[in-house]
């Protein structure tokens, strides 16, 4: 499930989830219906994504970036998402001592959807950035609540 909220020239997204891919899944497929109705999306096209970042913040953010650099440069929309998201493990226990603070996240994702048609898709506001600007990722009760906010 996934609702908006309003800020000045932006647009912020509340997802859940009952697991953190559910929840990065509502939050992209969010994304995608901010920029055309999502219901008319057909799961022609099937698109492999990796991303590593340091921390969720992070991994999220470039996730959603990597959407919008499809959509800008492939023409590409998604309407669905198989994610997979782990923590990499250091090899070396040196290493890790050295650095106990820092992880690696890694996010796998299978995109589903197809080229961008304006008279099917419905277009509805382009969606210019993500940003930081009071992004969360929290567990609250028994499920995952993520909340961003794009540029439009």
């Amino acid at each position: 499930m996934f609702e908006y909220f309003e800020t000045m020239a932006d647009m912020g997204v509340i997802a859940r989830g009952k697991t953190l891919e559910e929840a990065f899944k509502e939050s992209a497929k969010a994304l995608s219906n901010i920029m055309v109705n999502i219901d008319t999306i057909e799961k022609n096209i099937k698109k492999e994504i990796k991303i590593s970042s340091e921390d969720l913040y992070s991994l999220l953010y470039d996730f959603l970036t990597e959407l919008l650099i499809m959509m800008d440069s492939e023409y590409l929309i998604f309407s669905d998402f198989d994610i997979k998201i782990y923590k990499k493990e250091d090899e070396q226990k040196e290493k890790k001592e050295k650095n106990e603070n820092e992880e690696e996240y890694i996010l796998k994702c299978v995109a589903y959807g197809e080229k961008l048609d304006k008279k099917k898709h419905e277009p509805k506001e382009e969606v210019k950035a993500i940003t930081y600007h009071k992004m969360e990722i929290k567990k609250e009760n028994d499920e995952y609540v993520i909340k961003y906010i794009v540029d439009l």
